[in-house]
């Protein structure tokens, strides 16, 4: 499904960011004929082209590229795609180690590491999309929803998902180690201390496969039913044992909603929502995501990645607040 990640290309499009230098790479072995590939600064267009040039070498002189080590506040959105692309199909590891940070545009190439390493003192965050000016504009915003589709391929959890489309290009949201466990990030060093460095590229690589370059792969992304599942446990948790179930009809529209509710480990309270017809088939799933007041929620269409925010009004009736 290679170029599948190319829906959206809005050339211009970037994720805001502070001024930061634009990217530098390098390399380090790790161990035998391990090699690791370091990004440091902002991305810009053609990192993509570089990475694939150093893979590319390394192999002309017998050496393996296995792990991409990340530490960039973001930059161009389709170059931070153009990358996550080459990490999936050269089936690279990420982490984002030491006091290393890794946002926006830079969190796509993370997710799309076949095994992801993070440092409990290292920093990875999402947020929106802005335009080239750091503005949120209405071409940002679509820019945004199919960052989430790319993310969904990725097999990002929607919780973090929504994180991403909530989150304005202004701000940063930072993921907890429990968050980066939900993607499958392996956590590294001490959650008690800091830590003076990152641990030696061989202690990473070690865990590694050898990547098989001959064909492509498709890494599995997370079904309904394991949200579903999740979910669930997180809700009975919090209920004292009984998930917390609701069914609502509407008979002027003949559709029923079935939600459930649950608080994720950041604290966000969520739901997932079901919206049936009267013969029971299924028209949509979302997975919704609410403010600190619970008076708005932000919904992300499971299926199409897209998304819509509603308010709460007096009587507790929602209405769609979107332009």
């Amino acid at each position: 499904m290679r170029g599948a990640f190319f829906a959206f290309t809005a050339a211009a499009m970037t994720f805001w960011v502070t001024s930061a230098p634009a990217a530098t790479f390098s390399t380090s072995r790790a161990d035998g004929r391990n090699v690791i590939a370091m990004l440091s600064g902002e991305i810009v267009v053609g990192d993509s082209d570089k990475l694939k040039s150093f893979i590319r070498r390394a192999d002309r002189n017998g050496d393996m590229v296995v792990i991409l080590r990340l530490d960039s506040p973001g930059g161009s959105v389709l170059e931070g795609v153009k990358l996550a692309d080459v990490v999936r199909d050269e089936k690279l590891a990420t982490s984002v180690v030491g006091a290393a940070k890794c946002a926006s545009a830079c969190f796509l190439v993370f997710a799309a590491g076949s095994e992801k390493f993070a440092s409990y003192t290292a920093q990875v965050g999402v947020h929106g999309a802005s335009d080239e000016h750091g503005r949120e504009t209405a071409q940002s915003s679509a820019a945004t929803v199919s960052m989430a589709r790319v993310a969904k391929e990725l097999g990002v959890p929607p919780s973090i998902i929504g994180k991403m489309v909530v989150t304005p290009p202004d701000e940063i949201v930072w993921l907890s180690p429990d968050d980066l466990r939900s993607m499958g990030t392996t956590m590294i060093g001490n959650p008690e201390r800091l830590s003076a460095g990152p641990p030696p590229d061989s202690q990473m690589s070690s865990q590694l496969p050898q990547p098989d370059r001959s064909k492509a792969s498709q890494p599995d992304a997370p079904t309904w039913e394991n949200l579903l599942d999740r979910a669930i446990k997180l809700s009975k948790r919090e209920h004292g044992g009984t998930p917390a179930f609701e069914r609502t009809c509407q008979p002027e529209f003949k559709e029923c909603i079935n939600g459930l509710s649950f608080t994720a480990p950041d604290g966000t309270y969520m739901i997932m929502k079901v919206t049936e017809n009267l013969d029971g088939k299924i028209l949509k799933r979302e997975v919704c995501s609410f403010n600190k007041f619970g008076d708005v929620r932000t919904c992300v269409d499971w299926e199409t990645g897209e998304q819509h925010r509603d308010m709460k009004d007096k009587h507790g009736n929602w209405y769609s607040v979107d332009d």
